[in-house]
């Protein structure tokens, strides 16, 4: 019997060593809190985010809690000066990131290149299909408004980039609105990379020219 619990315990240690290796491969998630030492108000990224102002939390953080290797930059679209950052961290100061990060991602995750940019190329949502659940959209005088826009099935997380794209990818001008107030549990960004639980877009208004 004492060895029939040695083995089962054997057992249940590599299953959550092998959670673990899971986790850290999938990036691990960041806390980032509006204010030092972890208080304040607080949201939760599990992927890549190109844009912090679509969880209105542009230039907020003044501390965070990092589970795995992090990237954080002081622009939008990792851009600007970036750092790499892990662990709990009680004051941004010591990074020179105080109430500064605008994007950030995990460490070494690989993000397609931008076909706007120098190098890039192709279409990194794949080729134009329709657009989401609700097809070509319904077509005013002057807007086409999709309820809820999709991309090869996913959720499109929101982003004024990432609305012009979807619009124009649709042959019409760029967004003129969109809600962005629901959650998803997966979603697609702009450049293709596929994001954890973020915020999306609903409602969105495209102009015809």
């Amino acid at each position: 019997m004492t060895m029939c619990k040695a083995v089962i315990a054997g057992a249940l240690a590599a299953l959550a060593c092998a959670g673990t290796v899971s986790a850290q491969r999938a990036g691990g998630t960041a806390t980032l809190y509006e204010l030092p030492n972890y208080q304040g108000r607080s949201v939760t990224i599990t992927g890549p985010a190109a844009d912090l102002g679509d969880w209105r939390f542009n230039d907020r953080a003044q501390s965070a809690r990092f589970s795995g290797p992090w990237r954080v930059c002081e622009h939008d679209e990792f851009e600007g000066r970036c750092q790499e950052v892990r662990g709990d961290v009680p004051d941004l100061t010591q990074y020179g990131m105080m109430a500064q990060i605008s994007s950030m991602e995990p460490a070494g995750y690989a993000r397609p290149p931008r076909p706007d940019r120098p190098g890039g190329g192709g279409d990194p949502w794949g080729p134009p299909g329709p657009g989401g659940r609700d097809g070509r959209g319904v077509e005013g005088t002057r807007t086409v408004f999709f309820a809820r826009p999709t991309v090869r099935g996913l959720d499109l997380a929101a982003g004024k980039h990432g609305a012009d794209t979807f619009c124009r990818r649709q042959g019409l001008g760029s967004a003129v609105w969109y809600d962005s107030s629901e959650r998803a549990r997966q979603a697609i960004g702009p450049d293709g990379q596929i994001t954890g639980r973020s915020t999306v877009i609903r409602d969105l208004l495209c102009a015809k020219y």
